[in-house]
């Protein structure tokens, strides 16, 4: 969530006289990832061009998308009580030296993941996995501890080949890091830290790729890779809502709008005497004016958010768990807790100002000015809200007492996957810091979580996920702000010349590697 692998790329190849399709893609990307290794989290999102997974995404943009066979041969065969697994694999799979994947690959893979040795970022996903095995040749079985329903959204983990895992060797000392080896319909041709190449693979077995080659270039600067998107050439980039919409009345130009799940939120830190106090809490999530929020920072193209979960889940979804805006409440619930205001000045409790800082990415403006317009507004209650640029590392050891701006919704295809790591009482201990932030505990969650979880009854899941947002909405752990949609603009010749494939419903990881761009090895030239 707060480390996302976001491969937004481009390759700097100015259009000429060529036809459009046969041109190179060229996207610009805000970062390159650090690690092209399938088991560091690159490519596990079930979209891996290099690296496929045994799952892939199948669906509309305004819906959860399926999660379908992809290395599998069919649907999962599920025990009675949903601890055991069974997955027949396809057997016309080969990687790109040649070698046909089994079910030790896959087993390889997940174990590696699985042993701390190897330090995988994914292995907070996997939690609920006792082991893996091979039954046979074909065969991969995956034994959790307890029933998990969710667990298919852990079958999205790109598989390497077995011969160059190693689970006594960190993931990001893995020669996987550099030049990976897959299934998948690309080949990396080139990778630095300001350019990856990709090239179709040949022995791809539906046919290698018409798109090709696929070139992302490194551009951090938002504005700067706007005008290079403007004036040099290149296929497409993501931008910012605001930058993105000034591409809609430019000749030449489309802009694409991807509803997602990827949420933006800040923390409330348990060591700080204003944001602890519950009532406090509160205060703040009705203080907060999210559509104003949405209007002006994000120009539009977002959705309030109040808890984890957007309305895509249907039936799990609450729409009455919400917080209505309301700063009269606001200030009446800060003065029964004793943070008291005094003319214009910043509210005080035993000598404590009502103040804390905001630590934002500082590689990331969209994070900063949601920071500064939440600064803002909570200012008009009595509330001074610092705002500092610090990176996820220098974030890390302060986030007991300062407040971070986050963003989530990593792996949102199940409800289970978008809330459990963020309310149960188990986080951050069980994961990384930025999982539960706020260390939120409350019996009463962790039990709906649970029942959620290991239910077996849809009506049982769905009724548990809605009572789980009233609990939130009663006691919220954090300031929720909205779901955002991701703005991508593409060279509106790539439309009339190619036959592209559609957008997917995108989880907090983005970029040049989703939206237009997703399914990119099944584009066709147009006649």
């Amino acid at each position: 969530m707060a480390l996302p692998l976001i491969l937004l790329t481009a390759g700097c190849q100015p259009a000429g006289s060529q036809h459009a399709s046969e041109q190179p893609i060229s996207l610009l990307t805000a970062a390159l990832p650090e690690t092209l290794n399938p088991l560091a989290g690159f490519d596990s999102y079930g979209l891996g061009k290099i690296n496929e997974s045994l799952f892939t995404l199948e669906g509309e943009e305004d819906q959860l998308p399926k999660l379908v066979p992809l290395l599998a041969a069919k649907e999962p065969k599920i025990s009675a009580d949903s601890r055991s697994w069974e997955i027949q694999l396809r057997e016309d799979i080969k990687f790109s030296d040649g070698t046909s994947l089994d079910a030790q690959d896959v087993v390889a893979s997940y174990r590696a993941v699985l042993d701390p040795r190897t330090a995988s970022p994914l292995a907070g996903s996997l939690e609920n996995l006792a082991s893996v095995s091979a039954p046979t040749e074909n065969t991969v079985r995956f034994q959790l501890k307890e029933a998990q329903v969710s667990f298919k959204t852990s079958l999205l983990i790109g598989i390497a080949p077995s011969e160059l895992v190693d689970p006594a060797q960190p993931v990001a000392e893995s020669t996987l890091s550099r030049t990976p080896i897959g299934t998948g319909p690309y080949l990396v041709e080139d990778f630095s830290s300001a350019r990856l190449v990709l090239t179709a693979n040949p022995q791809y077995r539906s046919g290698q790729p018409q798109a090709t080659p696929v070139i992302y270039e490194a551009a951090p600067d938002d504005n700067a890779r706007s005008q290079r998107l403007a004036t040099s050439g290149f296929t497409g980039t993501t931008l910012p809502p605001r930058l993105a919409h000034s591409f809609s009345s430019r000749e030449g130009f489309e802009v694409f709008s991807a509803v997602s799940a990827d949420w933006r939120g800040i923390s409330l830190p348990a060591e700080n005497p204003l944001t602890s106090d519950t009532k406090v809490r509160l205060a703040l999530n009705l203080a907060i004016d999210r559509q104003q929020l949405i209007d002006a920072v994000l120009d539009g193209s977002g959705r309030p958010a109040y808890t984890f979960v957007s309305p895509e889940y249907g039936a799990n979804y609450a729409p009455d768990a919400i917080f209505t805006h309301d700063v009269q409440r606001a200030s009446a619930l800060l003065d029964e807790a004793g943070w008291m205001r005094n003319g214009d000045e910043v509210r005080s409790k035993d000598g404590s100002a009502a103040a804390f800082t905001v630590l934002y990415n500082p590689g990331d403006t969209l994070r900063r000015d949601l920071s500064l317009a939440v600064a803002a507004q909570l200012a008009e209650l009595g509330i001074a809200v610092e705002v500092q640029a610090a990176t996820f590392d220098e974030a890390e050891p302060r986030s007991a007492k300062d407040a971070i701006m986050l963003g989530g919704g990593d792996d949102p295809y199940d409800v289970d996957t978008q809330l459990y790591k963020m309310l149960h009482s188990s986080y951050p201990e069980a994961g990384a810091y930025y999982d539960n932030p706020s260390r939120y505990s409350n019996p009463e969650m962790d039990e709906q979580l649970h029942l959620g979880r290991t239910s077996l009854d849809p009506q049982t899941r769905s009724a548990a996920y809605r009572k789980v947002q009233q609990l939130y909405v009663a006691q919220p752990s954090m300031l929720l702000l909205a779901f955002l949609d991701h703005i991508y603009v593409q060279r509106s010749d790539i439309e009339e010349n190619w036959n592209t494939s559609g957008l997917l419903l995108e989880p907090h990881d983005h970029g040049t590697t989703w939206g237009p761009w997703a399914k990119i090895h099944e584009w066709t030239p147009k006649q």
